[in-house]
């Protein structure tokens, strides 16, 4: 329900880290699925550097200003505007086309300058 508060158990089986001990004894680059959803997407974009379909995802995210979130950020948690640009970078995660026309709306307040120079620095890379 909406109008309660959010109630969080804390598993004891798994320690709160929500997979098995089987899943958790697989590793890449010594980290277990735990260990890499903890991970923010700007540290993720160093982490996955290897893989390049991982890396560009990850980096869509750091472009428009949301490098600080972790991996598993439930959804519900995130402010009305880190969810549109998780939107936002879902789109323009996907591969060009070259046949889609972007339109974006302004804001109805003045974002911090640094805020803007990294809407206009990942507006400009729409087209390639």
């Amino acid at each position: 329900m909406s109008f309660l508060p959010d109630v969080y158990i804390h598993c004891e089986v798994c320690e709160g880290r929500r997979f098995n001990q089987e899943t958790l004894d697989i590793t890449y680059k010594g980290k277990n699925i735990s260990e890499v959803l903890e991970l923010t997407f700007d540290e993720a974009t160093k982490f996955f550097s290897a893989v390049p379909s991982i890396r560009r995802a990850v980096q869509v995210v750091c472009d428009i200003g949301l490098g600080y979130l972790c991996l598993a950020q439930p959804s519900p948690s995130l402010s009305g505007g880190e969810a549109q640009r998780i939107k936002l970078a879902e789109e323009l995660a996907k591969p060009s086309r070259g046949r889609t026309l972007y339109i974006l709306d302004e804001p109805t307040y003045r974002p911090p300058p640094g805020r803007c120079s990294k809407a206009r620095k990942s507006a400009s890379g729409l087209g390639g």
